[in-house]
């Protein structure tokens, strides 16, 4: 809403400079654009969403008063009812519209507007368009509440507030022929929609120079459903944004009573009685606020008399014991809604500046959340250590995104674009753009992971998970990425798992499981999937883990060993291995059976000549240590024959050759 000194001056008892009006502007918090323009000074003021009070002349010489002698004049609202024509209203859910009121005025003449409204209006940043239209606006940027004029003539029978009917189609004001649903508002008469409610009207009804007998409309809407019907026909207008930040319901009869008092006056005409449908009483708001409480939040006294005056010409009613103060709130405040709030607009208009500093003492006990925390930090650092670089991303993604190993997703009621319209189920999409979007930077090799929540569908509705991931760039081969998440596998409890390989239109897949359960998964990108990112020809991995156990249970214990004395013993041996066989239960089966197996690596595969077809040449080094004596050459021998043996027994396993 835009203001000016001069203008707002005409409003208020008391006097105020312009140094004045930017200091305690500022001294609110408000975000302004001053303009300085001949002896008047003009500026905008962006209100946050929850200070629709902001929004008109009246509100903010309110909120100014506590900050110098100034107080807010009300406009004459007074009006003299000299016609006795009434227009019945109905509201079909009044969860919908709340209240809804309005006057018929005869015999009105409507001309351009007078110079003296055209400056005021232009200065409010509207645009003058007649008499009528522009003292609705005038009354809007006076007391902040939307009004509409219908032509009457043009009503048939009532005023009906109701949902738009699916394929019933409306022309705006804006020449736009508007398909409506239900989702949609409308004021209609008996026959037709005449109004998108609270944001824009009719052609059908507009007011022009033929008309003589108008309907003034003044209504307290739903935010909710306002702010609804505006996103889905993607019209916005200044009174669907100011019903969408919450009206005052005392201001909707005083704002209808003024408007037409400034019509009788400058289009002549007579007026009607006033017709109402709805409850237009707020619920009244009563906050306890101890005493006590305002030295402990603010670390210093303040005086009673500051207190009660400041929250007095803030329009609250103010009751004071000798322990608590019980505060009455306007029903425009909506800001205001538990005792910590009435402490900051005591201090705000205090000045902060006026409040020692002061180190707060306290002490922290841990809690299970922020033990898992803690966690979570620490398994950043172990990605760092690895030479990973954190990248933090929305839980939210695109619908239309390139891949998705989930049908089965979550999407958001009302989201912000489309490309924020449902949960991600997975972190791989997300880090594959990540290092789509640093290769188009001329960054070519990238290391970078991510820890954050995942949402997946339940019966219930849905349930989120910590997971880690991570992706690489044109760095090191698929054994060291695997040897990483490995690594990271084994920091966090996963010593032994199942791997499984598969693979799809997307790429391939290395799941690893645990009781048949999927605990992380590496995967490699389909060449046509790196061609949707523009990634071609570029070394692309990626893998994520499921952190549920980790952020429970923590790191795996580490446990010591002690060093033995003695020297170990290697011996190679190349195996002879059936494609069929999961080496890591070959594995298990060694270390189970013979403790004195110390390490097992393997340092070459074959495949090809003199290898059956089905087999594969597995050569290993074997280290034996025994903390009980030197191993003799006899010995080793003969551990290696029955390692053989056990082999050959349960997986067909032979030596090679």
């Amino acid at each position: 809403m835009r203001y000016s000194i001069k203008a707002l001056s005409e409003y208020i008892r008391g006097t105020w400079t312009k140094k004045d009006i930017k200091q305690w502007l500022s001294m609110l918090g408000l975000s302004l654009v001053f303009t300085e323009q001949d002896e008047d000074v003009l500026f905008e003021i962006e209100a946050p969403a929850n200070r629709g009070d902001l929004s008109s002349a009246i509100g903010l010489i309110r909120a100014l008063s506590p900050c110098g002698e100034i107080e807010p004049v009300y406009p004459d609202i007074t009006i003299k009812e000299e016609s006795s024509k009434i227009l019945p209203i109905e509201i079909e859910s009044f969860n919908d519209c709340i209240f809804y009121a309005g006057r018929v005025i005869e015999s009105v003449k409507v001309t351009d507007s007078p110079q003296w409204l055209k400056e005021k209006v232009v200065a409010a940043g509207f645009r003058s368009v007649n008499n009528v239209v522009d003292i609705t606006n005038l009354v809007f940027w006076e007391f902040g509440q939307p009004l509409h004029a219908f032509d009457l003539k043009c009503l048939k029978g009532k005023i009906v507030v109701r949902r738009a009917i699916n394929g019933e189609q409306i022309t705006t004001l804006d020449g736009m022929k508007r398909d409506l649903t239900s989702e949609v508002l409308v004021i209609a008469d008996a026959e037709k929609p005449v109004a998108i409610a609270g944001i824009m009207g009719g052609m059908n009804s507009e007011v022009n120079s033929t008309t003589t007998d108008l309907f003034i409309e003044s209504a307290f809407f739903n935010p909710v459903r306002i702010r609804r019907a505006s996103k889905l026909l993607g019209l916005v207008t200044d009174a669907s944004a100011r019903f969408e930040k919450t009206i005052d319901p005392g201001f909707v009869v005083i704002g209808l009573n003024r408007c037409c008092r400034l019509i009788s006056e400058i289009c002549g005409g007579r007026v009607a009685p006033l017709c109402v449908s709805g409850d237009n009483q707020a619920k009244e708001k009563l906050i306890t606020v101890r005493k006590t409480k305002i030295v402990s939040y603010l670390g210093c006294e303040i005086p009673e008399d500051f207190i009660t005056s400041t929250l007095k010409k803030l329009n609250c009613e103010v009751h004071a014991d000798a322990e608590n103060l019980i505060v009455k709130v306007p029903a425009g405040r909506i800001d205001i809604e538990i005792d910590v709030d009435i402490i900051e607009e005591i201090a705000k208009y205090w000045g902060y500046d006026r409040i020692p500093e002061q180190m707060p003492i306290s002490s922290i006990a841990y809690n299970v959340s922020s033990q898992e925390y803690l966690r979570l930090d620490a398994l950043k650092d172990t990605f760092v250590k690895l030479g990973f670089c954190e990248v933090i991303n929305l839980g939210l993604c695109d619908e239309n995104r390139k891949i998705s190993f989930s049908d089965d997703v979550i999407e958001i009621i009302n989201p912000l674009s489309r490309n924020y319209a449902i949960l991600r189920n997975s972190l791989i999409p997300e880090l594959l753009q990540n290092l789509k979007d640093n290769y188009n930077r001329k960054i070519e090799k990238a290391r970078i992971f991510e820890i954050g929540n995942v949402y997946f569908k339940t019966n219930s509705g849905f349930t989120e998970e910590p997971y880690a991931g991570a992706g690489v760039l044109n760095f090191g081969s698929f054994y060291a990425f695997k040897g990483n998440i490995e690594f990271v596998l084994g920091k966090i409890g996963y010593q032994k798992l199942v791997q499984k390989i598969s693979l799809d239109r997307f790429g391939v897949f290395v799941e690893f499981l645990k009781d048949n359960r999927r605990v992380a998964l590496i995967y490699l990108p389909d060449e046509s999937i790196l061609k949707e990112y523009d990634l071609e020809q570029q070394s692309v991995m990626l893998a994520e883990i499921n952190l549920c156990d980790f952020v429970k249970n923590g790191f795996s214990q580490i446990t010591y060993r002690p060093v033995s004395k003695l020297m170990p013993v290697k011996r190679d041996i190349s195996l002879i291995v059936p494609n069929s066989v999961c080496w890591q239960k070959v594995e298990e089966l060694i270390f189970r059976d013979f403790k004195i197996v110390e390490k097992l690596e393997i340092f070459d595969i074959y495949r090809g000549k003199n290898i059956p077809r089905d087999s594969t040449a597995v050569a290993l080094t074997l280290t034996f240590s025994n903390p009980e004596g030197t191993l003799t050459r006899q010995e080793v021998e003969h551990i290696v024959q029955d390692i053989l043996d056990v082999l050959k027994n349960h997986f067909s396993i032979t030596l090679r050759q």
